[in-house]
């Protein structure tokens, strides 16, 4: 860390090949509760009222809710580490499908996030990565997704990926109400387990 507290990412090795994505389970639901409180926060408390954030992040990110989720065989969280540090994670969550996904098997991507620290350090690659090899293996057709309809980053890095904006749905902060769109991909189609 620099005496400002950020990390540092100079030097010689490849942030890249330092990134190892594992699958976490009930132990770790203190850690994958600060993490994902955090990134979101950094994330969106700009955009929202801020006593409808904090309401949002004591409910979302309690950790208890995120042990039972954790408890929970229909849900997954896949972790980043940079080294040893959490720096992103991905939730995968069976759940009702859209329905222009109707009859088809499909898995949804609940949450994807890094850092911002990490942002653009392919932490998203890597987490994206796993989340399609991992619904591939348990034989899902389609992987779905809900995005914030002004989060252009977002939609520029899922369209990258071969998501297409299939609906929209809306997803409600206390007052906010944000406009999103629901995105799919199919995942049999060739190319859709890399960038």
């Amino acid at each position: 860390m620099n005496p400002s507290g950020s990390l540092n990412f100079e030097g010689t090795e490849s942030l890249t090949s330092m990134i190892t994505i594992k699958e976490v389970g009930p132990a770790h639901f203190e850690m994958l509760a600060e993490l994902g409180r955090k990134a979101f926060y950094e994330a969106f408390s700009e955009h929202n009222d801020p006593d409808d954030m904090q309401a949002y992040l004591d409910l979302a990110f309690n950790p208890e809710t995120i042990k039972k989720q954790l408890e929970d065989p229909g849900v997954t969280y896949l972790v980043a580490y940079w080294k040893d540090l959490p720096v992103g994670y991905a939730k995968l969550k069976q759940s009702d499908v859209p329905e222009k996904l109707a009859g088809k098997s499909a898995i949804q991507l609940e949450r994807i996030y890094a850092l911002q620290e990490f942002v653009g350090k392919k932490v998203g690659k890597a987490l994206m990565e796993a989340c399609i090899r991992i619904a591939k293996s348990h034989n899902y057709d389609a992987m779905w997704l809900g995005v914030w309809q002004q989060n252009d980053r977002a939609i520029s890095f899922y369209k990258k990926w071969g998501f297409t904006v299939i609906g929209t749905k809306q997803f409600i902060i206390g007052k906010d109400v944000n406009d999103d769109f629901v995105m799919s991909l199919d995942l049999n189609q060739k190319g859709s387990s890399q960038m």
